[in-house]
């Protein structure tokens, strides 16, 4: 960040209620699961929108479904709520990614993270999960006992808060 220049970044932090972590059985394929359940499953290192939220791709057989969860028979997998240990926080404006690459050591200004992208990262020393929505945009999912670690880590950085806590 050039030293005097303002950051114009704004977060919203919000409970990750909505989230699901879905894993499938070894022997089903995710293609067949995907018709299965109704939903996209994106590939490794990317996301997709669905008609109740977004689903990540967070390892070879898992994702988290952020929004409305679907049922899942029994012979395709599990799904488990995983919401009320992680925080979102929302970060909106043109500096987010100045933001997040002085929290951690990740390049997010590669075209390679670019809208629909995930990543698992630590940011401010805690793994966090990157969400890029567009170009303006990013949610970044911390561990809940570390909100408040982060938070102060991004305020010290110049990202504002768009709603007190």
């Amino acid at each position: 960040m050039p030293k005097g220049r303002a950051i114009v970044t704004e977060m919203t932090i919000s409970p990750a209620s909505g989230l699901h972590l879905l894993e499938l059985w070894q022997d089903v394929d995710p293609a067949q699961a995907a018709a299965t359940l109704g939903l996209p499953l994106p590939a490794p290192g990317r996301a997709e929108a669905f008609a109740g939220g977004h689903v990540l791709r967070l390892a070879p057989r898992r994702w988290w479904i952020d929004g409305a969860a679907p049922e899942v028979p029994a012979d395709l997998g599990a799904l488990t709520p995983v919401g009320g240990g992680w925080t979102r926080v929302a970060m909106d404006g043109p500096d987010w990614r100045d933001v997040v690459m002085h929290s951690g050591l990740i390049d997010v200004e590669t075209a390679a993270f670019g809208p629909g992208s995930v990543v698992i990262t630590p940011l401010c020393h805690v793994r966090s999960v990157l969400h890029c929505l567009n170009d303006d945009t990013v949610h970044i999912h911390v561990p809940a006992s570390t909100r408040d670690h982060c938070l102060a880590m991004w305020r010290d950085l110049g990202a504002g808060m768009a709603q007190p806590l």
